[in-house]
C-alpha cells in the first residue's frame, strides 16, 4: 500500500492542529465502550457523522456524544459526507467485509476491528481496495498498542540480539478465554434487535456447514493471538499438528530457529479469563500476561528471568503506566491518518493471520 512519506516535526504539528473528521459506522456495545468512549475523547478529533442501522440506538448515542448528523445506513453516510479524512467502522463481524471494502473503494482511510474477514481471499479483496484508492487501512489488533506488549516486543529483539540469556528455544502462547468484559459498562442500549443478516460467507467454502459457526467463533476470538505470535517473533510460522475439540485444543508451530505451540479453549465463564505468551531462551524466559481486552488502564504485565550463575537466577518485571491498549489504539489511528504514516496493524499485514487460520483449520477438516 502507498503511505505518504512523514512530514517533518513542525509540519507535523501544525497538521495535528486541526481537527480530525471522522465518520463513524455502528454503535453497538463494542464500539461505544471500547471505540465511541476512546475517539471522543481524543481533542484532535471530531465525529461528524454517524451510521447506525438501528435507528432509536443511533439516535440515543448521536444525541449523547453530540454527533450532528445521523444516516440509516453506511451507504447513505458514504454518498452525503465528502469531506471525511477517515471512517471508523464497529460492525458485527459478519458485516465488517462488506462494510469496509464500500469506505475502502469510496476513497476513505478505514480502521475496522478484527478480524478483517472470515476469508483471506476476501481480506486480499480489501487490501486490493485500499490500494486502488490510495488509502490508509487499519485493521483493530489492540494488543499491539499494549504498552507492556511493546515493551515485551523490545525487549525480546534486544534479548535475541545480544544472547544475554542465550537464544530462544520454544515459544508457548495460550488463551483460555471466558468473558473478559469485565463489568464495563456505560454503552446506550434498546429493545432493537442486532442486525443478523449475513451479506458475505462467514467462512471458507471448503469448511463444513456444520463447522461454519466453529471456525467463525475460532477466528473471532483467537485472531487476536495468532496476530501477537507475528508480532512479538517477526515471524509467519508454519503449522506443524493441531489437536482440536470443540472448544479447545492445541496448534504446533514451526518458527525458524525454535518450535512453539498455540493453546486455547473457550470457556463458559465471565469470571476468568487467561492469556498471554512466554519465549523459554538457553539461559532464561520472557514470560508476558495479557489483562482482559475490557479490563480498562491494566497493560501486559512482563517478566524476564535470567540466570545469573549455575546456583543463581533473577526475575525483573518491567512495569508500563497505567494505560489502556484501545486507547492508545485510537490515538494512534488518528496520527496515522494525520501525518501519513504506516499503522503497525495494517490491513496487508492482517492477512497473514487469516492465511495460518486457514492452515489450523485445513488440518481440523
Amino acid at each position: 500500500m502507498r503511505v505518504k512519506t512523514a512530514k517533518p516535526t513542525s509540519e507535523v504539528e501544525n497538521v495535528a492542529r486541526r481537527k480530525l473528521r471522522l465518520g463513524w459506522i455502528g454503535s453497538g456495545f463494542v464500539g461505544q465502550v471500547a471505540h465511541l468512549y476512546n475517539f471522543s475523547e481524543i481533542p484532535d478529533v471530531e465525529i461528524v457523522a454517524l451510521a447506525e442501522l438501528r435507528p432509536k440506538l443511533g439516535r440515543q448515542v448521536a444525541d449523547r456524544l453530540g454527533i450532528q448528523v445521523l444516516y440509516p445506513n453506511h451507504t447513505e453516510l458514504l454518498a452525503a459526507e465528502h469531506s471525511l479524512d477517515a471512517v471508523v467502522a464497529i460492525v458485527r463481524r459478519e458485516h465488517t467485509a462488506s462494510v469496509a471494502l464500500d469506505v475502502l473503494r469510496s476513497g476513505v482511510s478505514l480502521l475496522t476491528e478484527k478480524p478483517m474477514a472470515p476469508t483471506v481471499s476476501q481480506a486480499k479483496g480489501l487490501v486490493g481496495a485500499a490500494v486502488d484508492s490510495n488509502v490508509l487501512y487499519s485493521n483493530g489488533f489492540m494488543r499491539r498498542h499494549d504498552d507492556g506488549v511493546r515493551k515485551a516486543k523490545n525487549i525480546f529483539d534486544e534479548l535475541t540480539d545480544s544472547g544475554e540469556i542465550g537464544q530462544p528455544v520454544f515459544f508457548r502462547s495460550y488463551c483460555f478465554g471466558g468473558g473478559d468484559y469485565c463489568n464495563i459498562s456505560g454503552d446506550i442500549q434498546t429493545d432493537e434487535p442486532p442486525p443478523r443478516h449475513r451479506i458475505l460467507p462467514i467462512a471458507p467454502d471448503w469448511i463444513p456447514c456444520e463447522l461454519e459457526k466453529e471456525y467463525e467463533r475460532f477466528l473471532n476470538v483467537f485472531v487476536h493471538d495468532i496476530n501477537l505470535i507475528r508480532f512479538i517473533t517477526g515471524e509467519c510460522p508454519d503449522v506443524d499438528h493441531v489437536q482440536y475439540q470443540p472448544a479447545s485444543g492445541s496448534v504446533g508451530l514451526e518458527f525458524r530457529d525454535f518450535p512453539g505451540v498455540f493453546e486455547f479453549a473457550h470457556l463458559d465463564t465471565d469470571q476468568y479469563w487467561e492469556e498471554g505468551f512466554e519465549i523459554v531462551f538457553s539461559k532464561g524466559r520472557l514470560k508476558v500476561e495479557l489483562a482482559p481486552a475490557f479490563l480498562r488502564n491494566q497493560p501486559a504485565r512482563v517478566e524476564i528471568t535470567k540466570e545469573l550463575s549455575s546456583i543463581d537466577s533473577l526475575s525483573a518485571f518491567p512495569k508500563s503506566g497505567w494505560t489502556w491498549a484501545f486507547r492508545n489504539q485510537a490515538l494512534a489511528f488518528v496520527e496515522n491518518v494525520l501525518v501519513g504514516s504506516q499503522p503497525i496493524a495494517s490491513g496487508e499485514d492482517s492477512v497473514n493471520d487469516l492465511k495460518i487460520v486457514e492452515s489450523i483449520w485445513k488440518k481440523i477438516v
